[in-house]
């Protein structure tokens, strides 16, 4: 009975979450109340073919499934320590023959024993704790893994969309600089442009043709990208969309900041690390005292098959502690405890870092719904302005180089509207990964 109740005694310490400083509320948006996101969050754009591509990065991304190999190397690591909370038994058996003056004499023995090591200190129950902790922090860390890898997907398909709609944006430009070009060398023909109009106009031209081969290389490259995320070999035409303008901008509510200390698998990974930290130290703690085993043998032997057999019992329990080692197991105490230390302010730093992250997320959503409402009169101005300038350049109101100008307005201004969707877009994904996703440890 003593040993029972000594076994009850752990000198592992108590786990406590580290204090850190919490934010009141977001300076970027005012509401503070709890939010709900969607676990499949994607779906707030309104593209099927997004939550399709979601599923196969899901499915078949290699990172992915590489992390859930490592969840399993943590499962199968705490089932081999959790072994070390039961006894072990093992059997044992044999039979000889000896020959004596020509006679022979047949005998057997086969026996069974059992041993158990009582976890006086809890050296054995901090190791489990210490390998469950490591358990809940790979499914933390492969939960954030996923979470990147959505992200991911999602801002890659939209760069690949608006990487379409630039490359069909630059072929419309090409179009308009070469009919300015067959005009402009008309005039010249007919004496109403010189030799300067014409050449400015072939390099604003030629200058459309080099923007739209870079643009059909990033195009390109924004397809393979893709693909390495679905798990699949380097390919074009994976995506059959061709624009942004059909997706939708979903609202997002931050919700408040001590909400992150639960929904961002991240922090919850580092805050694992440091609970299999804490339990760390309640093993090396018991490396200090005494250790006892129980063991029983039973065995049963015989001269002959058909001779009487005899058995035997044997109970024996053995007591062993550490009295000199030179101050390792003192070190090792320290060692755990330092690391501990260590774990406590990554921790602290992880959860600084989230809040950064919203903050950031949040500008960069406002700033970016702000450029997009601009741009968008910007090209339809610029749209105008071009229109009435080429009217009046054919009607020999306004020189060339108001007609360039306005020209290259055009151009700019959208290309400038169709980034500055997608940076709108991109902005959305980036608070939607800052915030955690869907992702909580009650789904």
């Amino acid at each position: 009975m003593s040993l029972l109740l000594m076994s009850a005694c752990s000198v592992m310490p108590t786990y406590q979450r580290p204090e850190v400083s919490v934010m009141p509320g977001w300076s970027e948006q005012q509401a503070a109340t709890p939010s709900v996101i969607a676990r499949d969050w994607w779906t707030g754009f309104g593209s099927a073919e997004l939550d399709g591509l979601m599923t196969e990065a899901l499915n078949n991304n290699h990172d992915l499934k590489g992390s859930l190999a490592r969840i399993e190397q943590a499962r199968a690591s705490l089932k081999s320590t959790r072994s070390g909370l039961f006894p072990s038994v093992s059997a044992s058996g044999g039979t000889s023959q000896t020959q004596s003056k020509g006679d022979y004499s047949d005998s057997w023995r086969a026996g069974s024993s059992v041993s158990y090591e009582v976890d006086l200190f809890g050296a054995v129950s901090s190791s489990v704790a210490a390998s469950q902790a490591q358990l809940e922090g790979s499914i933390y860390t492969h939960e954030a893994l996923k979470l990147v890898l959505m992200g991911d997907v999602a801002s890659t398909y939209f760069s690949l969309l608006n990487a379409k709609e630039r490359l069909r944006i630059a072929d419309d430009n090409l179009e308009i600089a070469g009919s300015i070009l067959k005009m402009v060398e008309a005039r010249f023909k007919a004496g109403a442009d010189s030799a300067l109009e014409v050449s400015q106009q072939k390099s604003s031209y030629e200058s459309a043709k080099a923007s739209r081969a870079s643009l059909e290389a990033n195009l390109r490259t924004t397809e393979t990208a893709l693909a390495v995320l679905l798990g699949k070999v380097p390919a074009t035409d994976l995506v059959a969309g061709t624009t942004l303008s059909g997706l939708v901008i979903p609202e997002i509510t931050a919700g408040i900041p001590s909400s992150l200390l639960e929904r961002r698998p991240d922090i919850r990974s580092a805050e694992a690390s440091l609970i299999a930290a804490n339990a760390n130290i309640g093993t090396a703690r018991a490396a200090l005292y005494p250790s006892v085993n129980l063991g029983l043998d039973w065995t049963v032997a015989a001269s002959g098959f058909g001779n009487p057999a005899t058995t035997a019992l044997a109970l024996a329990s053995s007591l062993s502690a550490p009295i000199f080692q030179g101050g390792r197991l003192e070190a090792g105490v320290e060692q755990a405890t330092a690391r501990q230390t260590e774990l406590i302010e990554s921790y602290r730093q992880t959860v600084l870092v989230s809040f950064k992250e919203v903050e950031d997320a949040l500008a960069a959503a406002k700033a970016a719904q702000l450029r997009e409402d601009s741009l968008f009169v910007s090209q339809k101005e610029a749209q105008t302005s071009y229109e009435l300038s080429a009217s009046r350049y054919r009607a020999g109101t306004i020189d060339f180089q108001t007609l360039l100008n306005t020209q290259s307005q055009l151009f700019q201004s959208r290309d400038s509207y169709l980034q500055a969707r997608n940076a709108r877009l991109d902005a959305a994904v980036t608070l939607y990964k800052a915030l955690g996703g869907g992702w909580s440890t009650e789904k």
